[in-house]
């Protein structure tokens, strides 16, 4: 119980460290007052450049990837089994989105996360990762709408990963935990995805 206490409290720590508003800073701005005000890789590219942008990108897929493989050895370290390292790596991935989204670094605000639900994938189900990567990259071709898409494979993701962890030989029991963990992340996601309220003028 220890042990996944503090996977949590690392993974929400490492989410929480605002790489697009810290590269805003840098600028002399604040993210999120610029563009949709979205503290992500994709507000900072477009309003404060192409390099502050990848630079945010690398380090938010970097915040998920750190909380589950710190996490992985924080279980290891303690002599887990495999189901168990899985799930406390698993948690410490969702903590990590949730610190991503709502930040106490700056004032309980934040990004949408789909970066660092990539990151988390990354040390644990990294072809599921990548198919929802694929995904939401077709999606966007498709539909001409980058929040569309997003809003579609998030969705669909906790299915996608579960099937491809089926289809690469992994146990049903393995398969349901990460269709329960990437439940979370995604519902997340698709809170911070919902359309900003613009109040009415009187």
């Amino acid at each position: 119980m220890l042990t996944l206490v503090a996977a949590v409290a690392v993974g929400y720590l490492l989410g929480a460290i605002p790489s697009a508003e810290l590269a805003a800073r840098l600028k002399g701005r604040r993210i999120f007052e610029v563009g949709s005000g979205n503290m992500g890789a994709m507000n900072t590219a477009r309003n404060l450049g192409f390099a502050l942008g990848a630079a945010v990108l690398v380090v938010d897929v970097a915040k998920g990837a750190a909380a589950t493989a710190v996490a992985l050895a924080m279980a290891s370290l303690v002599g887990l089994g495999p189901q168990e390292r899985l799930v406390v790596a698993l948690a410490a991935g969702v903590a990590a989105v949730v610190g991503h989204a709502w930040s106490v670094v700056v004032g309980w605000r934040g990004g949408k996360g789909l970066a660092t639900i990539f990151g988390v994938s990354l040390p644990l189900y990294p072809l599921g990762g990548l198919a929802g990567l694929g995904l939401i990259v077709a999606l966007a071709l498709i539909t001409r709408r980058a929040h569309l898409a997003a809003v579609l494979t998030l969705i669909a993701y906790p299915w996608l990963v579960a099937l491809v962890a089926l289809r690469t030989g992994e146990p049903l029991e393995t398969a349901f935990v990460l269709f329960t963990a990437t439940v979370p992340l995604a519902v997340v996601s698709l809170i911070k995805h919902r359309p900003r309220r613009v109040p009415s003028a009187r």
